[in-house]
């Protein structure tokens, strides 16, 4: 059975190499401030699904809390596991699988990390599986893109040239769907890539959210955390509340 386009591609050194620009700095004070809007209290545990490389996680346990960083490729959790310390483990896991883990004060899906399965039932099926794992009155953050936005101003194509290799981008947008295809040229090999990304709404987030027994309290905009503007806003920032 072939694996789906996520299981591959994240698994790969071309995409870590090809989103190397994104900026850590940004996304370290986003999490500090995010900690402290929301009143995260050290001792608290937290799980980050989808934690890629480990990097939001660092950042989450410096703030004092007890994470558990998961994902699915291999890859990026043996790379992560070189920063682990008492208050911060790693280990791979499927967000549309029950995750033996937690519970959880807070569950955290940060960067976009989110949107990229077949179907809306399995969309749901991963917001339940993540709220599972919170304690009651346990938070859930998932920060995501503002799909509205991104499709009013979407960048047809593009070329990055790295010293590992040569990216052509192409972006398109199919029934409802952000698809990136990327063409990989390095020492004369040519491989192919794709992102399919849902662009979903902030009712069609809360409609999951309150689905999976959670209570949406805030939409923010950007990592300043504004409110939320559909034609505007950068980002979409949904917290929900377990009920208790």
């Amino acid at each position: 059975m072939q694996q789906p386009w996520y299981a591959t591609w994240f698994n790969t050194s071309f995409y870590h190499d090809l989103y190397q620009h994104r900026d850590e700095h940004e996304a370290r004070g986003f999490i500090r401030e995010l900690c402290e809007n929301l009143g995260v209290q050290p001792g608290e545990t937290a799980l980050d699904m989808a934690c890629g490389r480990g990097r939001h996680a660092k950042v989450l346990s410096d703030q004092g809390l007890d994470v558990l960083g998961v994902d699915l490729s291999e890859e990026s959790i043996a790379f992560a596991r070189a920063f682990e310390h008492d208050d911060l483990k790693f280990t791979t896991g499927n967000m549309l699988e029950k995750l033996p883990f937690g519970p959880f004060d807070w569950v955290f899906n940060l960067f976009t990390s989110f949107g990229y399965f077949e179907n809306d039932e399995m969309h749901q099926q991963a917001i339940d599986r993540m709220a599972e794992t919170l304690v009651p009155g346990g938070r859930l953050v998932l920060d995501y893109m503002n799909g509205e936005k991104i499709a009013a101003n979407l960048v047809p194509a593009n070329e990055v040239q790295t010293e590992l290799a040569h990216y052509s981008v192409t972006r398109a947008i199919e029934a409802g769907t952000i698809v990136k295809r990327i063409r990989v040229h390095k020492d004369c090999e040519i491989q192919h890539f794709e992102e399919r990304v849902r662009a979903f709404t902030t009712t069609e987030m809360s409609t999951f959210m309150e689905r999976a027994g959670l209570k949406v309290e805030h939409i923010k905009g950007d990592y300043n955390l504004s409110d939320f503007e559909a034609e505007q806003s950068n980002r979409m920032i949904i917290i929900a509340k377990k009920s208790e």
